[in-house]
């Protein structure tokens, strides 16, 4: 199942870079839950997101606060369990100020099931995302 879930999360960025965004969210389980970094958040961010509505919530303040955000997927890893690790560098622009944020090295963890993701955890520190993963680094 890992190399499918693997496909799936592919599948799911190469839409969302396409902006094909019914792509991506065909790809969430109806009930997904998205979990920010809970060191990284900022004001007007939940501890988490759940659903499609939930999910376009966290989107829209994350397009609201930098223009042109778009992660640069580095790798996609399966995990023994079926969880799929992505390492990322994400990118964008400040919208209010118009600096350019430092690329952030990221990772989302995924969990699926029955060929959707179920949940997303979010890790601004890829340490924490290794460890969450049960990986060395």
């Amino acid at each position: 199942m890992s190399h499918e879930n693997v496909e799936t999360i592919r599948r799911l960025y190469d839409a969302w870079l396409a902006d094909d965004y019914e792509t991506v969210f065909q790809t969430y389980d109806p009930e997904i839950r998205l979990n920010p970094d809970p060191e990284a958040a900022w004001v007007g961010i939940d501890d988490e997101y759940v659903g499609h509505a939930g999910v376009r919530r966290y989107m829209a303040a994350v397009y609201e606060a930098f223009e042109g955000y778009r992660p640069e997927v580095e790798d996609i890893i399966g995990l023994a369990d079926g969880r799929v690790l992505t390492l990322a560098v994400e990118h964008g622009r400040g919208r209010i100020s118009g600096a350019p944020t430092e690329a952030s090295r990221t990772a989302h963890l995924w969990t699926l099931r029955g060929g959707k993701a179920i949940r997303v955890d979010l890790f601004l520190d890829r340490s924490r995302a290794l460890e969450a993963a049960e990986l060395s680094q």
